[in-house]
C-alpha cells in the first residue's frame, strides 16, 4: 500500500532543524558504531526539548546492552506528526496512535512472536496472566505476530481512582448530613463509604456558596469546581458512565443515553442557581485548582491517588500544605438518589503502544527486544528498575530498611537524569507501588486498593464493548468522524449548561446531525464484537 501521510499544517510552529535534534535521521538497519555498539534511535515521554543527551539513565542502558541509544526530541503530538510525515520515524516509539493507522502508512513493521519470547519473557509474563493485552497486540490475521507491543500500569486496574474532594471543615461548621458512614483515616483526611447521592450533593453546594461555610462573614465561596463538566463523577450523578453502556443490549457512548440527557438538564438546573463554578466551561484545571487553593472552592474532583507526592504541584496537598486548618473528604463519586456509583476501569494493565519501524531488520528488532525489557523491567535488576523511576543510586535516592521501596534524597522532576524516559511504561506491581503507595494515599487503602479488598472497587466497572483486536472499521470511522463528533457533543452540552438551548426541544435535532456525522455508522461497526465480559470470560476458561 502506498503510504498517504498527510502533513499538518504547521508552517511557523516547528522548524526541521527543531524537530530532528538528537534524530538520527531513522537507521534503518542493523549498523553498529565505530565501538561495535548497536545504534538505536528512540522516543517516548520526556523526550522533549530539555532532555539532557547522555543522561544518567540513558548511558546505564547503553553500557548494560551495548547500544548507541539516539534519544529523538520530539515534545508534541504536532512534532510527532510531522516526524512521521517527514519520513523520520525513530526505530522504536511510545507513540499515541493506533495500529490501523501505523500500519495503514507503513511505518511500523510485525514482531514475531517467538522473539518477544525470547527477547521478552518478562513482559509475556503479564500477557500470560492477563490475557486481553494479547487480543490488543496480537495480529488478528496472524497470531504468530505482534503489531505492537504494550506496556504495564497497575495503576488503573488495582487501585479505584477517580473520586471527589469535599472541604470537610466547612461540612463540620454547617452540620451538614451527608447520608453516608464517614471515617476519620487521618488527621485531616476523612473518607465516605459511599457515593453521595445527588440531592444531598445539591444541598452541599448550595450551603458551600449561601451559608458562609469558611465563616468569614462574607459571600465569597462557591460549590463545585473541576477540569470540565464532561467527567466521570458527575455522569455518575445521574446513572451512567463515561466510556461505552449498555443501553438495550446495544452498545451506545454516553453522550447519546436518556440519562444523558438528563445529565444535562439537571446541571443547568445547577448551572443556573449559581451552584457550579462558571469558569468550569473553560476547562482549565488549573483555574479549578487556584479556587481550591485559594480557599473559594469547597468541592472538586481529581483522583485518589493524588493524595501521593507526584501531585504535590495541585489540591489537596497543595491546599493541606497552604491551610493547616482545611480538612478533606474523599468520596468515590456522586450517585442517583437510591442508585449507585458509577466508576469505570481499565480492562488490564496494558499502558502505552511500543511500535517498530518498518526499516528495522531482524538482528536489530532482537537488540530493540532486549532494550524494551531492560526499560520496563530494569533487566531484573530492582536497583536498575528504580534508577529508571529515581536517577542514580546513593546521589538521588536510597532504599528503605526492607528494601522495598526507594526513598528519595533529591527530589528529581520527571525526565531529569533521563528518569521516566525510558521507563514510564515499565510500571510493574513494585513501581506502582513506590510511585502510587506512599503513606497518605494508603491511609485510605481499605477504600480504594484492591490487595486491600477495598470497599469502593465494586464500583470499577470496564465498558460495555471494546473493539481490542481491531477487528472491525470503529477505529477507522472514529478517526474520520471523531473531530467533527467531539466538537459538536461538546459544544451541544455547554449550551444545554448554559441555559441556551431547551435539551427537550433540541434533542432530537440533536441525535439526527450525529447520525449525519457518522455516528451509528461508527456504533454498527462496534456491534460486531461481543461483549468485553465475554472476551475476558473466553478467556479465563
Amino acid at each position: 500500500m502506498k503510504r498517504k501521510i498527510i502533513c499538518l499544517f504547521l508552517t511557523g510552529m516547528i522548524t526541521a532543524s527543531v524537530l530532528l535534534t538528537g534524530c538520527s535521521g531513522g537507521s534503518s538497519a542493523s549498523g553498529e558504531d565505530a565501538e561495535g555498539r548497536t545504534a538505536i534511535s528512540y522516543t517516548g515521554y520526556w523526550c522533549n526539548a530539555d532532555y539532557e543527551d547522555g543522561s544518567y539513565c540513558e548511558k546505564m542502558i547503553e553500557d548494560a546492552l551495548n547500544l548507541d541509544i539516539t534519544v529523538v526530541k520530539a515534545e508534541t503530538t504536532d512534532t510527532i506528526d510531522l516526524l512521521l510525515a517527514s519520513d523520520e520515524m525513530p526505530d522504536c516509539v511510545w507513540l499515541d496512535k493506533s495500529p490501523g493507522w501505523m500500519y495503514e502508512q507503513e511505518l511500523v513493521r510485525t514482531i514475531p512472536r517467538d522473539m518477544v519470547k525470547q527477547y521478552c519473557p518478562k513482559l509475556l509474563e503479564l500477557y500470560d496472566e492477563y490475557p486481553l493485552m494479547y487480543e490488543k497486540t496480537l495480529n488478528p490475521e496472524n497470531k504468530d505476530e505482534f503489531r505492537y507491543l504494550t506496556g504495564v500500569t497497575f495503576q488503573f486496574v488495582d487501585y479505584y481512582l477517580p473520586c471527589d474532594f469535599y472541604r470537610y471543615d466547612w461540612i463540620e461548621n454547617l452540620g451538614l448530613d451527608l447520608g453516608v458512614e464517614v471515617e476519620q483515616v487521618d488527621d485531616r483526611i476523612y473518607v465516605a463509604s459511599d457515593g453521595i447521592e445527588l440531592s444531598k450533593f445539591r444541598e452541599v453546594m448550595d450551603a458551600f456558596v449561601n451559608q458562609d461555610p469558611d465563616g468569614n462573614g462574607k459571600n465569597d465561596t462557591i460549590g463545585a469546581t473541576g477540569p470540565n463538566l464532561a467527567v466521570g463523577q458527575f455522569f455518575s450523578a445521574f446513572g451512567f458512565h463515561e466510556k461505552v453502556n449498555e443501553v438495550n443490549g446495544r452498545a451506545e457512548q454516553c453522550y447519546v443515553m436518556d440519562e444523558y440527557k438528563e445529565y444535562l438538564k439537571g446541571f443547568a438546573e445547577l448551572y443556573g442557581d449559581g451552584l457550579i463554578d462558571p469558569e468550569i466551561i473553560t476547562g482549565d484545571r488549573t483555574v479549578s485548582w487556584d479556587k481550591v487553593n485559594s480557599n473559594i472552592a469547597g468541592y472538586w474532583i481529581t483522583s485518589t491517588n493524588a493524595l501521593n507526592s507526584w501531585a504535590v504541584d495541585r489540591p489537596p496537598l497543595t491546599l493541606l500544605s497552604g491551610n493547616p486548618d482545611a480538612k478533606i473528604l474523599v468520596t468515590p463519586g456522586i450517585k442517583p438518589d437510591g442508585g449507585t456509583v458509577q466508576g469505570i476501569t481499565n480492562e488490564s494493565p496494558s499502558y502505552g503502544s511500543f511500535y517498530v519501524s518498518a526499516k528495522v531488520d531482524d538482528e536489530k528488532l532482537a537488540r530493540i527486544l532486549e532494550f524494551l525489557e531492560y526499560t520496563l523491567f530494569g533487566g531484573g535488576d530492582k536497583d536498575v528498575h528504580a534508577s529508571l523511576f529515581y536517577g542514580e543510586e546513593g546521589v538521588d535516592w536510597e532504599w528503605n530498611e526492607d528494601k522495598s521501596a526507594p526513598v528519595k534524597i533529591n527530589t528529581l522532576a520527571s525526565g531529569d537524569k533521563g528518569t521516566w524516559t525510558f521507563g514510564q511504561f515499565g510500571q510493574d506491581r513494585d513501581v506502582s507501588k513506590w510511585t502510587g503507595e506512599e503513606d497518605l494515599f494508603m491511609t485510605g487503602s481499605k477504600y480504594w486498593c484492591a490487595n486491600d479488598y477495598g470497599i469502593w472497587m465494586q464500583y470499577a466497572k470496564t465498558p460495555y464493548k471494546m473493539d481490542l483486536a481491531n477487528v472491525t472499521d470503529y477505529e477507522k470511522i472514529e478517526q474520520e468522524i471523531s473531530s467533527d463528533l467531539d466538537a459538536y457533543v461538546s459544544n451541544y452540552r455547554t449550551q444545554a449548561i448554559l441555559g441556551q438551548i431547551d435539551v427537550d426541544a433540541t434533542w432530537e435535532e440533536y441525535m439526527a446531525e450525529l447520525d449525519r456525522l457518522g455516528y451509528n455508522r461508527m456504533m454498527d461497526e462496534l456491534e460486531k464484537v461481543e461483549p468485553l465480559e465475554d472476551i475476558i470470560a473466553a478467556y479465563e476458561k
